[in-house]
């Protein structure tokens, strides 16, 4: 299926022109606009169960409407602050997850849909997407063909989301 099908295409990472490191390279999936249009869909619909019956964790800053890196800094400040006030020790753990997209486990996104009770339709639609996907990827005369099982797409509307 078209809508399931991302061109890739491969950019040089700023600052990396120079280096013979294969990881210098940044894949970029071009996706057809009916499959854009259908993550949008998907994800504005998954989204409203979610904080329609409050399923989300209130310390959940990142990829949530009307709250971001600014929130999520002043409530560590003020974390901060009153554990100050009250003499209490504090240590904060921060953690980067080097291509969390790149890994991301549609068994287990399904499953999180399951069990936060998702509409079945929703459930039934995140599922037929996330199957039989492909990436193509076009060098010079060479194109090569592969199925997709756990990558999200560069630019993808719904991969934060999920």
């Amino acid at each position: 299926m078209r809508w399931k099908r991302a061109r890739l295409i491969t950019v040089t990472k700023p600052g990396k022109e120079n280096s013979e490191d294969v990881s210098k390279y940044r894949q970029i999936s071009l996706l057809n606009l009916g499959g854009k249009v259908l993550q949008k869909a998907l994800i504005n619909r998954i989204n409203r169960h979610v904080f329609s019956h409050d399923l989300m964790n209130n310390n959940q800053y990142g990829f949530t409407p009307h709250r971001g890196t600014i929130d999520a800094a002043m409530a560590v400040k003020d974390f901060v602050e009153k554990g100050l006030v009250a003499g209490d020790v504090i240590v904060l753990v921060s953690l980067d997850v080097k291509g969390a997209f790149d890994v991301a486990w549609w068994q287990s996104i399904l499953n999180g849909l399951k069990v936060c009770g998702c509409p079945k339709n929703l459930f039934n639609l995140t599922n037929s997407y996330f199957s039989q996907r492909t990436a193509v990827l076009s060098i010079n005369s060479i194109r090569m063909e592969r199925e997709v099982i756990k990558v999200w797409p560069r630019g993808s509307c719904c991969g934060p989301g999920f």
